[in-house]
């Protein structure tokens, strides 16, 4: 019997965005790099699908112990609200990353990785605000042994590579003044800017969150 153990962590994602959206890849999922999903927590920074890392977040206690553990494999697991742009929204189970190379404990790079896209994302009944883990007594413990075992055999296709393509192109417009511009400016022309939850909170505002977000040495 294989030595696994998993973690389940919620992450905030960006809200989904109209279909003429000149920015975002509507296939996936991505991490909420505007903050401005209606249900976000603030921890919009994990995890890093551009180089599938993570960093112990405000969960620290729960992945310094699975992190410490002596297992063979350790999957994190996550999912997050997907918010529509109706306002509805359903939690749904995206993919993992298997435990790589670690550092002191706090941080680890993926050996392996799993994602779904927007179609193939697993729908899952937890709202709690814990950590469900396979140590412990979780009501989703069984669903997720069993979704687990699906995503490793690949039974509903990786989407990865799609993932991180994307989530790189973004971070190259983020992370400079000029690429900000750039990305503000499409916005700005976007003549469905007033259906999304980005372009509803005005362009002043826009610039200001993302100076906010980006324009310091602890980039996401």
């Amino acid at each position: 019997m294989t030595n696994r153990i998993w973690i389940l962590f919620y992450y905030n994602s960006l809200p989904d965005m109209p279909d003429d959206c000149a920015i975002f890849d509507k296939k996936i999922i991505n991490r909420d790099f505007f903050m401005c999903n209606p249900s976000n927590t603030g921890h919009y920074h994990y995890p890093k699908f551009e180089d599938f890392s993570y960093d112990i977040g405000c969960h620290e206690r729960e992945l310094t112990a699975f992190l410490a553990a002596d297992n063979e494999e350790k999957y994190v697991l996550f999912y997050t609200h997907h918010t529509e742009l109706s306002g509805l929204g359903t939690n749904k189970l995206v993919g993992y990353f298997r435990v790589g190379k670690q550092f002191n404990n706090t941080r680890f790079i993926a050996s392996d990785v799993t994602l779904l896209d927007k179609t193939n994302v697993v729908p899952i009944n937890y709202t709690a605000r814990g950590v469900p883990v396979s140590w412990g007594k979780s009501k989703v413990k069984d669903f997720i042994n069993s979704e687990l075992d699906k995503l490793v055999d690949l039974e509903y296709g990786d989407c990865s590579q799609h993932y991180k393509k994307e989530t790189n192109k973004l971070m190259s417009l983020l992370s400079t003044k000029i690429g900000r511009k750039k990305l503000l400016d499409t916005c700005k022309l976007c003549s469905s800017k007033m259906q999304c939850f980005w372009g509803k909170i005005g362009d002043k505002a826009q610039r200001k969150r993302l100076v906010s977000l980006y324009n310091s040495e602890s980039k996401c």
